[in-house]
Parts: C-alpha cells; structure tokens; sequence
C-alpha cells in the first residue's frame, strides 16, 4: 500500500476506514506537498475533505510535529466564512486532517472561467472574506497565504477562506511534478512588502493580500507580473498598486479606493483591521469614513518621501528576504504566525484591568438596553442580553449599534479585551474614550465565538474607559436577535506613568 493511501490511480490504496471512521471516496487534489480527497464521515454520513501529507514530509518529524500543533490551533477557529476543521488524527502513515468539504470552485477558477467579476459581486465575496479574517485576528492568528486560490466559492454563493494557518504546509493546488520553489509562485503574487522584506508581520498583512485579491476580481488580473518569485515579490515592495480603473472603466470608485487603501505599501496607510475594510466594501456608515480618496493615502509629503527613500534603500534586502522566503518553504518550516510571537516587538507584562462598573448604552434609540442585566457582563451567573431585534440589523430601527459601557478603576493602556458570549456571530467593535466631537476610535474587533475568545487592541494613550459595541447581532434561542454577555475582561498595562 503506498503510503499516503494513493495507488496511482486515484483510488484509495486500501479499503480501511481512516481513524476507524473516513471512507477515502475520491482523489480531488494532489501537490506537492499534500493529497486531499472527498470522503464519507460513515459514523455521520456526511461528505468530508480529507488532507494528509505525502510519505516524504511525515518522515521529517520536525515538519509532521509543526503540522500536528498548527492543527491543534487552527481547531478553534469557527466561523461562517471559514472552511472547519471538524476532525484530525494520526495512523501509521501520518497525521490527517477532516475538513468540511465545500462543493463549488476557488474564487481563481472562477475568474479564469467568467472573467472579471460584476462589481457588487465582488465586494460581497472579498467582504465575506474580510469577515473572516476579523474573526480570526481577533483570536490571534494571521493567515499569511491570502490569494485567490484559497477562497472556496460554495454553490450557494457562499465564500469560505481555506487553508487557514497551515496554507504554507499545505499547496494542494499545485502541480505534482513543480518543485517547492515554483509552487511558491502564486503565493508572491499577493505577498505584503513586510512579509518579502522579512519584517514584522501582523494582521495588516492579511489586509494586503485581501486588497490584491479584490483587484484580482476587479478587473480579471493580477497587478504585477515577472518571471519568478522574486521578481513579482520586489514589485510589491517597490511599486504602488495601479488604479484598476485604468484597467476597467466599470470599476466604481469607491471599490478602487478600497483596494487602493487595502494594498499600500506602508502597513499603517491600509485599513487599521479587517472589520473597516468589510465596512467599506460594503458601503455602509462605519466604512465610509474609512476610505480615503485615491491618491492621498498616507502621511505628509515630507514623510512619504522619507518612506519612498528608505523603501529604495530596502530592494536589495527585499530580493535577500524574498530568496530566504522560499527556502524557508522549501524547508518545511514557514507557516502561520500567531500574533504576539516571535515577529512581533516585546511587548510589556499585561496584567488584569478591574472594571469598575458596567452601563448599557442606546444612544440612537430610547437611551436603555437591558439596564437590569449589566451585572451578569462582569462575570455573575447569567448574561447581559440586548433588546430582541427583528432582524441582524435592528429590525431596520435605524440604529447603528448598541452595548456596553465599561468604566476602568484606573487609567489604563489597555492591550487585550476577553468576552466569553453564548451567541456566536455577532459582530462588534471596542472603542476607546469619547473625543471632543463625541466620536470614538475604534480599538479592535471581531465576531462573537460562542464561548471564550481573546481580541487583542491596538495600543493607544490610557483611558479610563471603553465601549464594547455590538453593530450586528447573532440568532437569539428564544427568537429574534440579539446579542449577549456573560463575561467581559480587560488587560493592559496599568497607570503606565505612575
């Protein structure tokens, strides 16, 4: 029997169920670094992906051990927009992992098939995404492979990210006879400037990737073309995304403007996090401040001349780290990065912020929401719950959102929010303190999980206090919409100048 469970004819090699449980049914996708079939789960009879590693990387126990724990972390991630992982396991011939089969085509296959996409279309697919990815740097994980060919178009219409986090072990679309350096190809077609040069890498990263691939559907291309990794990746670093109505005349402005914005070359003139980028893509009140016009993005002249200059001076780093980049592939070892590792600066110890008290907060409707249930958002037997709602949106009332009020007992730079919540799906902000003109920097974000997630924020000046904002509410077990609290907690650096 061969080892990877492959007789080369794409039949299974053995009639034995995987981990007692998985029917290899058919042979989908076969690269170079991993085979991945359609399966029967026989104890649910449902349909499955199965992916395990050819038989030449499950005897690198480095490599095999790196794919087992990246597994264990991508296990936790759950959301409408991702491909689940619902199972992984380990037999004589390696590890494996069940994944939730997706029947449909990439978003690649499609614009190789249809062409460019209708605008609206478009930006529905790359928001969905955007969704995604929010969730997912809100638990601490940047996917670093965000390309074309790992956004899975469901039949319905759905879009579902792949690959998440193990995307740099796992090249299932590439050819069996290309070497590892070739099929590193695709991935430099959407790689951020930082990630060639070998810097820092954070969720602006991801936000990057996610602009090219709004491009790619924009007008039907990619915006850089060489011959090679490095060349393509050394164009990224040092030209500026084209204008993809210089391409196509249809495309709206707005949309040029977001994948402008998403896809600058200095991390801090993108999209702060992937929830704005959403926001924009679909047009509503929270997006629209987000978008800058084409062709003032960033700082001032002075300052973009002083980038541009030290940009110059990186290209031959850039093709260096680019050329590390690959073999650090071929080697089996890049892979996810999870935020607060080894790319990212020391930070100071965190330590528990107390939260002095907690108040609703219903500013665009009649000022009280759940006053009586604030209590239990501190950690008491029960939940702070909202209002039930018609609808997702606030049963079209016109409110942009609703939350809470959390006051600090001490001014604090707050670095983490943790929220355990028993509704998964509804979509929220943390914003800091009230400015002058009554308006709130938003901090962080993401989507509820139900039960316990970590959303790291970005490092501001101490406040004293925050506002969790609810903008978009999940399904409520008795009916309607709502969403709901059962604990918040708070980390951060306290008095940092006392």
């Amino acid at each position: 029997m061969a080892k990877d469970g492959i007789d080369g004819t794409g039949r299974p090699a053995t009639a034995e169920l995987l981990g007692g449980r998985y029917r290899l049914d058919e042979l989908i996708g076969r690269g170079g670094m991993a085979a991945v079939w359609r399966a029967t789960d026989i104890e649910f009879q449902r349909q499955v992906a199965v992916k395990r590693l050819h038989a030449r990387h499950v005897d690198d126990a480095e490599f095999a051990e790196r794919f087992r724990r990246e597994a264990r972390v991508v296990a936790r991630l759950s959301h409408s927009h991702l491909v689940r992982m619902l199972d992984a396991g380990d037999d004589e011939s390696g590890p494996y992992l069940v994944l939730e089969l997706v029947e449909g085509e990439t978003l690649k296959q499609r614009l190789a098939r249809l062409g460019p996409l209708d605008p609206s279309e478009a930006a529905r697919i790359v928001a969905q995404v955007a969704d995604a990815l929010d969730y997912a740097h809100g638990q601490g994980i940047v996917h670093r492979d965000i390309k074309s060919q790992n956004v899975l178009l469901s039949n319905d219409g759905t879009a579902k990210l792949a690959d998440f986090g193990i995307a740099r072990l796992l090249e299932a679309d590439a050819e069996p006879s290309l070497t590892q350096t070739d099929m590193m190809v695709g991935s430099a077609d959407y790689i951020a400037p930082e990630q060639a040069e070998g810097g820092v890498i954070d969720a602006r990263t991801d936000i990057y990737s996610l602009g090219i691939v709004l491009y790619e559907a924009l007008v039907g291309r990619l915006p850089f073309a060489g011959e090679g990794f490095v060349a393509v990746a050394v164009k990224h670093v040092n030209e500026t995304l084209p204008d993809p109505r210089e391409i196509s005349s249809s495309v709206p402005a707005g949309l040029a403007a977001v994948a402008m914005r998403a896809a600058a070359k200095e991390p801090d003139d993108r999209f702060p996090d992937a929830a704005s980028m959403a926001a924009a893509l679909r047009g509503d009140a929270r997006g629209a401040t987000a978008v800058h016009p084409l062709g003032v993005l960033g700082s001032a002249t002075t300052t973009r001349a002083r980038r541009r200059a030290a940009r110059s001076s990186r290209a031959a780093k850039g093709i260096a780290a680019a050329l590390s980049v690959i073999a650090l592939v071929a080697a089996g070892i890049a892979g996810m990065t999870l935020l607060g590792g080894d790319d990212v600066p020391e930070q100071p110890a965190l330590e528990p912020i107390a939260i002095a008290a907690v108040s609703d907060l219903d500013p665009e409707g009649d000022g009280s929401e759940r006053p009586d249930l604030t209590a239990f958002a501190l950690g008491a037997e029960g939940a702070w719950t909202s209002e039930r709602y018609a609808s997702a949106d606030f049963g079209n009332l016109g409110k942009t959102g609703v939350g809470l009020v959390l006051s600090l007992d001490r001014p604090s730079e707050v670095r983490e929010l943790r929220l355990t919540s028993p509704s998964d799906g509804a979509a929220f902000s943390v914003l800091g303190p009230a400015g002058a003109g009554g308006e709130r920097g938003r901090l962080g974000g993401g989507r509820t999980a139900a039960g316990a997630q970590v959303v790291p924020l970005s490092e501001a000046p101490p406040v004293e206090e925050l506002v969790l904002w609810f903008t978009e509410l999940a399904p409520a077990e008795d009916g309607g919409f709502a969403a709901a609290v059962e604990q918040v907690r708070v980390r951060g650096v306290a008095n940092p100048n006392g």
